[in-house]
This record gives C-alpha cells, sequence and structure tokens, in this order.
C-alpha cells in the first residue's frame, strides 16, 4: 500500500514533525465515543442503486480517521447475525463495535484493546505497521467477530521482539459494553521483505484462516479454531505448494511454479475439469484464481476453432467438484465474492449461479464497450460493480441482473455497496466532515 494508515491518521489530525506509529497503534488519534449511541436515521443522503433507500437506515462516522486512506478492512458485516462491525478509538484503546444492521442498535461494544506494537521497516519500505482490523468467522454453526492486528510483541528496549499477528475474537451474539473477549489469540508470522498488504485475515467459507507471504516460503497459511485456539498450519501440504483455503478434509494447494490444484492425497482437480477445457491433464493445464464461499476458482484454456480462450470453473472447496464454468478473460480473485446466502459467486469479471450452475462473462466484447468488475452482490442476484478494475472518487457504476447476466450502467455518482446483508448494504465514503462515513440502507 502507497500510504498507510497509521500515518495518514496522525497527519490528518495537524501537528508538526514525522508521525508516531506507535501513538496511533494506542488510538490516540482523535479518540471518539467508547459507546455510540443507537442513530436516528441516516443525515447524509448518498446517491445509491433503486434498490436501496438513501433515507431508510443508519450512519456512523470513523471521526479518528482520516478523509482519504488505504487500509485493511475496517468494517465487516455477520451474515448470520445480520450485523455490522467496525473498529473505532476510546481514550484508552481500540474497541471493536457492532450494531444490529436493520436498526443500527448497539450489540455490544468491546473494552479497550492496546494491540502489538508496530513492527520496524528494518531498512524496507514497507511503512508504518496497519492499523488494527475486524473480520468475521463461522464456526460450528456459530458467528464470531475478531478484532485483529499485526505487530511485535515480546519485545522490550533491549531485546527485538517476535512479530505476530493477535486476534481478539468475540461472539457475534454478545451484548453489553467493554465485553471481553472469548479467546485471544497469537499467531508468530514473518512478513519478511513483504508489506501488511500481503497479509489476510478472513472466513473464505469454511472457518477462519491467516494468510501472509514471507521472504522463506512465498506463502503461510494458518487455519484458526476461534473456540479452542488451536492452530491448523498448512504444513505437509504446503510443502507441495501454496496453501489456498483449509477444509475438514484437508488443505487445498497450488503449485508454486504451474498453479495446478489440487488436495494433496485426496482429490486433482484436472479430475473434474470443465467441459471444452484444452489437455485437462496437462499439470499446467490449471490455475488458481481465487476462493469466496466455501468454492474455488480456476482458470483453464479451451479451444475454439483456432482461437484458444481462457475458461473460469467454479469448484466447491472440500470436494474439488465442479459446480459450473463460462468461457471469460478476468477473473480476479482478490475481488472474490459471494452473496450473504451463499448462492451467487462472483470474481473481476466472471460471475455464477450455484442454483442454476450458470456462469455470467462481463468482459467487454463485440456488443459491450466496457467490463464490469464486481464487488458485490445481493441476496436474489443483482451484482454491483464498477467499469474499471479499482475503487476510485469519480468511478463509473454498474449493476448486473444474474439472472440474465445483463448489466446496466447507474447514473452518473451513484455508489454501489461495498458490502452486503439480507435486507441492507453497507457504503463505505469519506465523511463529509472528516473520518469515514459508515452508511448501512434498507432495500426497497
Amino acid at each position: 500500500m502507497s500510504t498507510t494508515l497509521a500515518a495518514l491518521v496522525l497527519a490528518g489530525c495537524g501537528g508538526g514533525g514525522s508521525p508516531d506509529p506507535t501513538d496511533a497503534n494506542k488510538g490516540s488519534a482523535s479518540p471518539s465515543r467508547g459507546a455510540s449511541p443507537d442513530p436516528e436515521g441516516p443525515s447524509e443522503l448518498l446517491t445509491v442503486p433503486s434498490a436501496y433507500d438513501a433515507k431508510r437506515g443508519w450512519q456512523h462516522t470513523l471521526d479518528w480517521m482520516p478523509e482519504d486512506y488505504e487500509a485493511q478492512p475496517l468494517t465487516a458485516v455477520g451474515t448470520r447475525t445480520d450485523t455490522v462491525a467496525y473498529v473505532d478509538t476510546t481514550e484508552d484503546g481500540y474497541v471493536v463495535q457492532v450494531r444490529d444492521a436493520s436498526t443500527g442498535a448497539v450489540r455490544f461494544t468491546s473494552r479497550p484493546w492496546d494491540p502489538p506494537a508496530p513492527t520496524e521497516a528494518d531498512g524496507l519500505m514497507s511503512g508504518p505497521v496497519l492499523l488494527p482490523s475486524v473480520a468475521t468467522a463461522v464456526q460450528d454453526g456459530r458467528e464470531y467477530v475478531v478484532l485483529w492486528a499485526h505487530g511485535e510483541t515480546g519485545g522490550d528496549a533491549l531485546n527485538k521482539g517476535k512479530q505476530s499477528v493477535r486476534l481478539q475474537v468475540f461472539p457475534a451474539d454478545a451484548s453489553g459494553s467493554a465485553v471481553a473477549p472469548a479467546r485471544e489469540i497469537d499467531i508468530p508470522v514473518d512478513l519478511s521483505a513483504f508489506g501488511e498488504d500481503r497479509l489476510r485475515v478472513a472466513d473464505f467459507g469454511t472457518g477462519l484462516e491467516v494468510h501472509w507471504e514471507s521472504e522463506n516460503t512465498d506463502r503461510n497459511a494458518v487455519a484458526v479454531d476461534v473456540t479452542s485456539g488451536t492452530l491448523d498450519r498448512c504444513a505437509d501440504a504446503c510443502a507441495e505448494g501454496i496453501g489456498r483455503i483449509g477444509t475438514d478434509e484437508g488443505w487445498v494447494v497450488s503449485d508454486r511454479s504451474q498453479g495446478a490444484v489440487s488436495m494433496p492425497g485426496v482429490w486433482d482437480i484436472r479430475d473434474a475439469a470443465p467441459p471444452g477445457a484444452t489437455y485437462p491433464d496437462d499439470t499446467a493445464s490449471n490455475e488458481f484464481v481465487g476462493v469466496a464461499g466455501g468454492r474455488l476458482l480456476t482458470r483453464w484454456q479451451a479451444e475454439s476453432g483456432s482461437v484458444v480462450q481462457p475458461l473460469t470453473a467454479l469448484h466447491d472447496a472440500t470436494t474439488g467438484k465442479l459446480e459450473t464454468s463460462v468461457v471469460c478473460d478476468r477473473p480476479d480473485g482478490e475481488k472474490a465474492v459471494a452473496s450473504p446466502d451463499g448462492r451467487f459467486v462472483a470474481a473481476g469479471t466472471v460471475a455464477f449461479d450455484l442454483q442454476q450452475r450458470s456462469g455470467h462473462c462481463l468482459d467487454a466484447g463485440a456488443e459491450r464497450k466496457a467490463s464490469v468488475y464486481i464487488w458485490s452482490i445481493a441476496d436474489g442476484g443483482t451484482a454491483y460493480g464498477t467499469l474499471d478494475d479499482t475503487r476510485t472518487d469519480n468511478e463509473q457504476t454498474a449493476e448486473v441482473d444474474l439472472s440474465t447476466g445483463t448489466p446496466r450502467l447507474l447514473p452518473e455518482g451513484t455508489l454501489v455497496p461495498d458490502l452486503t446483508l439480507k435486507t441492507t448494504g453497507v457504503f463505505l465514503t469519506p465523511s463529509p466532515t472528516y473520518g469515514l462515513l459508515i452508511s448501512v440502507l434498507h432495500t426497497r
């Protein structure tokens, strides 16, 4: 990331001198209230797709943040508990606050937290450490909220500490204020020459996982049991490839050199090649793209006469079984998303309907001037995206009816939801006053 949030927070607060990321990690940047009151309704009206009502819902401003920033997610949604969680600050440290998505009522606020100290860049251009982030995860049918941060633990004025990702785990259905975490978990990591932008803490559909890249092993992956704190490291499987997702049956890996996808000793995805795939038995015939909602996206090649075209397939992550496929050129694993009910999965310009076993390609072509890159999908099959593969202030947006695969350009200035829930959409925009504005709007 070009500019880290830690530096921006302090720079945005005014004052001279170099920013001190240690102070930022103590929540010293414009602390906000520890327990926010229930909101009365949106005060800032946004221009949103017709499926959402800009006047019905609630808003909350993270006023400790700068207007312009790049960071790991500071907002997450719980699809089972229908909640919205975000990182906030108090005079005593960081907190995670969780609200009912429909009403905006505060479900719980955690007790203040002082996260691990920032790591030193050691001469590398990685910049200051990122601020704490939030994720949600489901395990054994129960949903959890995870406040996490990367930093250094166990050091002092003389001795260096060790890098770790520290997780604070809360049941998503907790209630009250100053709620203590049910469990705190430390995961040793070594980002080496790679920055925090190579670090991911997320539930890809099979439980919470931590992924990072390091100088020594390319990529490391750990599945976390949030109820016991047990860690399942992708060890033996990752000796054969890069760990992509952990399941009850084992780790899915992709070959480091050729990209072939398998669960070592259990299945090889070449045995579930999509129809039309060219040379499906070749070890270099398939390539990992991304994962969302417990599904794998893989890239193949298909011949159409004398033309070779990219083919994107969707597989069950546990069994490797083929779900469906479509000829499409630009899937993007970094943007892999699923609808709240799990029926629809998309990545970049490709989208799938698991119930209909169909796929749609939203690339530019003979009849379409621009590609549509999907960022979120609502239950019912309306996908929202942009005509560019990055989010910008003046982006042109579109919505796609996934029953037909037909995109529709939205009026200029229309925002699309960053996250979706059963009857609400979450829109993240710069606050008109200061910081980040979280707008949770109802569907019509």
